[in-house]
């Protein structure tokens, strides 16, 4: 225990300059600490994005779904993007539905596409609306009397824009809407996350005048919404050097499927797939997202081809990074072993 006089010496000795040390001046903003690592920069009607919990991930949806005749509309404050490497616009979604909700017969998820507008003011067209997510990518709404596959909570899903589309001096509108007609409903359509708000200000409006097209004009601020704001926002990356790596990326082939594994090595991973390929070139994404490792997915054989094609794994970080696997040859399959499969 030799040690601890010179502690109480060191402590001694730091007291003073401690109590040396100017105050705060009264009134005076208190100094903020950032990390030195890069980071995203998030713009949205909330500062805290923990607080979209409500509605889309379970209980009582007071239908805050996305649709054909349902529009969310926001106004963010001027958003400074100069300085960043990257920029990124989303939603946060979920309890997409399949085709025979609430019952199980049929598990496909109803067809749709969501998209996200961008402007500087509260008009939208072609030129300033982007794609964002299909809804077969949404995690699932769970069934009351029975299981079913990709049931999750609700997901934050990003698009990129040009840096140049973020005004820094007028506001910025966002519009969250989708071209399904299958998405009149709660019942049918995907829910948007939502977080409470005591703000005063007039922020947020619902179109439901719309159909499948984003809402101009007046149209645009058909309904105020007070208490409550969507979770819409915009991402800001900045420059950075992490990487995401693919590794023990497998495929076990047999007559009946395929089985996929591997595992993801980066900071903070968003999301996994798989892709397919015929000439190593064009590469199209085959799976949903998989947002939990570890990773594994089963294919059946007549899911992909009978032809032989290349696999390869992916996965992107927060920080809108991907990295890709090493891609693994899945050779033909016989027919004779595909129907025997199939039997």
């Amino acid at each position: 225990m030799r040690f601890l006089p010179s502690l109480a010496a060191l402590v001694l000795f730091c007291l003073p300059a401690a109590a040396q040390s100017p105050g705060q001046p009264e009134g005076e903003k208190a100094p903020a600490f950032a990390a030195k690592s890069p980071v995203p920069v998030y713009h949205s009607l909330e500062k805290n994005l923990g607080k979209y919990y409500l509605y889309a991930d379970g209980g009582f949806n007071a239908d805050w779904y996305v649709g054909y005749n349902n529009c969310w509309v926001v106004k963010l404050p001027p958003v400074a993007a100069g300085a960043y490497a990257k920029a990124f616009i989303g939603a946060k979604l979920g309890r997409s539905k399949i085709m025979s909700w609430p019952m199980s017969w049929d598990p496909r998820p109803i067809p749709g596409k969501i998209y996200l507008a961008l402007n500087s003011e509260p008009s939208f067209n072609s030129e300033n609306m982007y794609f964002l997510v299909d809804a077969a990518d949404i995690p699932r709404e769970p069934l009351p009397n029975d299981h079913l596959e990709w049931v999750d909570s609700a997901r934050w899903f990003w698009t990129e824009i040009h840096l140049s589309k973020l005004s820094a001096e007028k506001p910025n509108y966002m519009a969250l809407w989708s071209s399904s007609r299958f998405f009149i409903s709660s019942s049918s359509a995907p829910i948007v996350a939502a977080a409470k708000s005591d703000s005063t200000e007039e922020d947020v409006w619902l179109s439901r005048s719309i159909k499948g097209n984003p809402p101009s004009g007046d149209s645009v601020f058909d309904i105020p919404v007070s208490g409550l704001k969507p979770a819409i926002a915009v991402k800001l990356i900045p420059a950075n050097e992490y990487k995401v790596f693919i590794k023990g990326f497998m495929a076990e082939v047999d007559a009946a499927g395929i089985t996929a594994s591997f595992a993801v090595i980066g900071e903070d991973i968003r999301a996994a797939w798989l892709e397919v390929s015929y000439d190593k070139f064009d590469w199209q994404r085959v799976t949903r997202y998989m947002f939990k490792a570890p990773y594994f997915w089963t294919f059946g054989r007549e899911e992909i081809s009978r032809d032989m094609f290349y696999l390869r794994a992916a996965a992107v970080d927060n920080l809108e990074n991907t990295g890709y696997s090493k891609e693994i040859v899945i050779p033909a399959a016989s027919r004779a072993a595909v129907a025997a499969a199939a039997e």
